[in-house]
């Protein structure tokens, strides 16, 4: 190959980095901006001392979860509606542990991928939204009731 090519294609790749990080660094930019708000709502009731997750979940609305640790090292869930701040509080002994959602969703189904665990609320209770492949390479979304760990309902092969 000559120069002008070798020269070329290394100025596309290096354009299309760019604009990739770009995209990155804009997605990931709303995602820290929504924690950082949530803890600042969350912290008018609680002192977070420590988060332990955070979670974005669009179920029939969207919510912001945060899983944190108070003062006293109480494990608190807060589940804020994105539209208007609704906070609903839980605590560790409220809501089965996101392990127990995917062991549960392990055993009802045959994911071939586990991507990610999400708490929500769903017709105003807590949710297990657990979203997988399946052996089709569709993706599937699992919902478990998170107070008592039943099924409630599942949307397959999208």
């Amino acid at each position: 190959m000559n120069r002008k090519v070798v020269s070329g294609l290394t100025v596309l790749l290096l354009i299309v980095l760019v604009a990739l990080l770009f995209i990155y660094s804009q997605s990931m930019g709303s995602m820290v901006q929504a924690q950082e708000e949530t803890v600042e709502l969350v912290s008018l009731d609680y002192n977070v001392e420590e988060v332990n997750d955070f979670y974005w979940v669009t179920i029939d609305e969207s919510y912001f979860t945060l899983d944190f640790t108070d003062e006293n090292g109480n494990q608190i869930y807060a589940i804020v509606t994105q539209d208007g701040g609704d906070i609903q509080y839980y605590t560790s002994q409220d809501i089965i542990s996101h392990q127990d959602a995917l062991s549960i969703t392990l055993s009802e189904n045959d994911p071939t991928k586990l991507l990610q665990p999400r708490l929500g609320m769903m017709n105003n209770q807590p949710v297990w939204e657990i979203s997988f492949k399946a052996e089709n390479n569709t993706l599937s979304y699992y919902y478990i009731n998170a107070s008592n760990g039943e099924w409630i309902q599942s949307i397959a092969n999208i």
